[in-house]
């Protein structure tokens, strides 16, 4: 009888247990709001400033405005780069092949005439990590555009033409 007992203490601590770890597995961080948002950034940046739905602040000696919108749960951060009228066809075509290999999850995007390095999310789901990876990535992108066109975090490998014919004219 003790070892029935025993044996049933057993299975409901057992049972008590695991669902307290299925609980616990399955607590979600809390959703990214502005206010926390906002937070994160002046944490991690110089220079914050917000006005409405724009944190505008300064990082490694670049300006960048985050532009959030609750409601449609979505937000942004840009940095403007130039005016595309001041930029060669050529300039922006590295933009976009950069924007496949080597800029990752900021992107090079351009609005109302303006060239930006731009990150573009959904505004609850978004993470510290990755909020303060957004800001590492625009600013280096914004930083680097003319020259090796990287957001700094990683970079794909590229075509197998475009590097052919960067060795044939190094090599001619």
């Amino acid at each position: 009888m003790l070892k029935s007992i025993r044996f049933t203490f057993k299975l409901i601590t057992l049972y008590l247990f695991s669902n307290l770890s299925i609980a616990e597995s399955s607590i979600k961080p809390a959703q990214m709001n502005p206010e926390r948002l906002h937070s994160i950034i002046s944490d991690y940046t110089d220079n914050v400033k917000v006005n409405n739905n724009v944190i505008s602040f300064d990082y490694e000696k670049v300006t960048i405005y985050c532009v959030w919108d609750a409601n449609a749960d979505r937000m942004r951060m840009i940095a403007p780069i130039a005016n595309t009228s001041d930029l060669s066809s050529d300039l922006l075509e590295l933009a976009l092949k950069a924007n496949y290999h080597t800029v990752l999850d900021a992107r090079y995007a351009i609005g109302d005439d303006v060239l930006y390095a731009a990150f573009i999310h959904p505004l609850s789901p978004i993470t510290k990590n990755e909020i303060e990876s957004a800001i590492r990535q625009v600013s280096t992108s914004a930083l680097t555009f003319g020259t090796s066109f990287t957001s700094g975090e990683l970079v794909f490998p590229g075509n197998k033409a475009e590097q052919a014919k960067k060795g044939k004219s190094k090599s001619m």
